[in-house]
């Protein structure tokens, strides 16, 4: 099993030692080649309700979306550890995951997060290991 998230590799060990895994086991995807290269999706429209997006680019100019950001930014970096485990780029955590469970070369199971809390069930996952 391997696992592969956004972040730096500073956060990948980080994420090893806190559930106590292998972190050879571990990648970080510091640049988004990997989420692209599997098309997972990413953007402000897949964080929260596509129609209320929307509504909000339509309502916001340039300057108030980019005061959204840092507000955002700032939040961010003001939770306890998270600043140094953020990607570089703030647009980088707005990018969706998905789940592979592959034997091989064969995939036996593909689940992509079309938005935020669109995981793949835990099911479906040991169904096919």
């Amino acid at each position: 099993m391997l696992f592969v998230g956004i972040g730096t590799t500073v956060a990948a060990r980080e994420f090893a030692a806190q559930l106590n895994i292998d972190p050879a086991l571990c990648f970080a995807d510091e640049e988004g080649a990997a989420g692209d290269v599997l098309g997972l999706a990413k953007g402000i429209q897949t964080m929260w309700n596509p129609p209320a997006v929307d509504t909000m680019m339509k309502r916001n100019d340039e300057t108030s979306l980019k005061a959204i950001g840092e507000a955002y930014k700032s939040a961010a970096d003001n939770v306890g550890g998270f600043q140094q485990l953020a990607p570089a780029k703030i647009r980088d955590t707005l990018r969706q995951g998905g789940t592979f469970v592959m034997k091989g070369e064969k995939t036996l199971l593909e689940h992509y997060d079309a938005k935020v809390g669109d995981n793949c069930p835990i099911g479906d996952i040991l169904d096919v290991l």
